[in-house]
């Protein structure tokens, strides 16, 4: 609904127009002149309100944040029916705010720790997820620790956010309308139960029991000797570095140029752009992945052996291409329509080589679980496929021993089929 502008405050005014530029994902942050002409007042105006950029941004995210303390009041209740209603009002509330979504991914995807922070500031606003533990502080602790914490709030922050993606794009697409009432608690409903609790036993994509020695022999295979590895290319290098330096939104093609040490004319020569440069570099990586994700589905015996090769395989991948983890976190939320499926823009129907060997064994459409509406079982396969990126990316910089970063992934792996619950 058009909002009311005549009877807000400035600062107000100010508040809703940074957040309009993020309706669409975007690479690049607004300016402030950008925002000062959308405002329609002057940027020394915007001044009085803000001291600068970085304290708009803070007061963006604790809008956010005022916002989700309302609907997570009740969320530390150890009533399950309590809980699954607090965490759907969230799923609508996203929905609902497509820009507080962008929001937040593209600060995730740019700063390491990012969900901790969140997590800490929404426990200061006395949001509690300890479920009745009056020791909040000793929970904060344990969630750095203890992976099964840890893996469960990356598992349920990411699925969140791209189920909230999913039904934008689906809603922008036509493919469902009021049919899709329910969707926010049938999504909760598969985080809580997983695949194991929302499907029949006969669904081609209900879970199959892996033994620990298969399960074994599964991250086996999908281990990449250091020595096999393709070089990486010295644009891509450079590229990498540039985001290292600067984050996403300060990339440009004049850094990358100088951190080559060439005119950025000869850049030009290669690319039509910067959006043109990441994505031919990124589908290249990505192509890559493809590669290596097919050969080592192929030996998959069912649907589970599929996801977890698929995310084994995702996960030694980003190991030797720590530096695509940044860009994949934007893109495979659908970060900007100038990338083509394969990048990430488009969950359905991306990475098809990955996929072909076992579209064949399943259906075109399944409606089970249920969200509300017939869909590609690529919805799952991508679900599943998001999840190293946002694993690594949280796990950056916690220092985590090898052991205990595997104990964390394969917590996240089961969550997908046994829910959270």
């Amino acid at each position: 609904m058009p909002r009311n502008t005549t009877s807000k405050p400035t600062k107000e005014l100010i508040l809703d127009t940074a957040f309009s530029f993020l309706e669409d994902p975007r690479f690049s942050s607004f300016s402030m002149n950008e925002l000062a002409a959308k405002v329609g007042i002057s940027k020394p105006a915007i001044y009085r309100h803000f001291k600068n950029k970085d304290d708009l941004l803070e007061a963006m995210e604790n809008r956010i944040v005022d916002d989700m303390l309302i609907l997570l009041k009740d969320i530390s209740t150890k009533d399950l029916e309590i809980t699954k209603k607090s965490l759907a009002g969230l799923v609508q509330y996203f929905i609902e705010n497509p820009s507080h979504v962008n929001y937040l991914i593209s600060q995730m995807s740019q700063n390491v720790s990012y969900e901790e922070r969140l997590f800490k500031k929404l426990n200061e606003c006395k949001v509690s997820f300890a479920c009745g533990d009056s020791d909040q502080v000793f929970y904060l602790d344990k969630f750095k620790s203890d992976m099964t914490l840890f893996a469960k709030h990356i598992f349920s922050g990411m699925s969140l956010f791209y189920f909230v993606k999913l039904h934008e794009k689906f809603r922008a697409e036509g493919k469902f309308g009021v049919e899709s009432q329910g969707f926010s608690e049938k999504v909760v409903n598969l985080l809580i139960n997983g695949l194991s609790g929302c499907t029949e036993e006969g669904s081609p994509v209900h879970p199959q029991e892996i033994s620990s020695e298969r399960r074994e022999e599964l991250v086996s295979l999908c281990k990449i000797p250091e020595n096999s590895f393709p070089a990486e290319n010295k644009i891509f290098k450079a590229l990498a570095s540039v985001i290292e330096k600067y984050k996403i939104g300060g990339v440009t093609v004049e850094r990358i140029a100088d951190e080559l040490g060439m005119a950025k004319s000869s850049l030009y020569e290669y690319f039509d752009n910067k959006n043109h440069m990441i994505k031919t570099l990124v589908n290249k990586e990505i192509s890559l992945l493809q590669t290596i994700a097919n050969e080592n589905t192929a030996e998959a015996k069912n649907f589970t052996e599929y996801m977890m090769i698929q995310m084994y395989s995702e996960l030694e991948f980003f190991k030797h291409r720590p530096e695509i983890i940044p860009i994949c976190g934007w893109l495979l939320m659908g970060a900007d329509d100038s990338f083509d499926a394969a990048s990430g823009k488009n969950p359905e129907d991306c990475n098809d080589e990955v996929y072909s060997v076992w579209e064949k064994r399943l259906p075109e459409r399944i409606t089970s679980p249920d969200l509300g509406f017939p869909y590609s079982p690529k919805v799952l396969i991508t679900w599943a496929g998001v999840l190293p990126v946002a694993f690594l990316v949280e796990a950056k910089g916690k220092d985590l021993t090898e052991e205990k970063f595997m104990e964390g992934f394969s917590f996240m792996i089961n969550y997908i089929f046994n829910g959270i619950k």
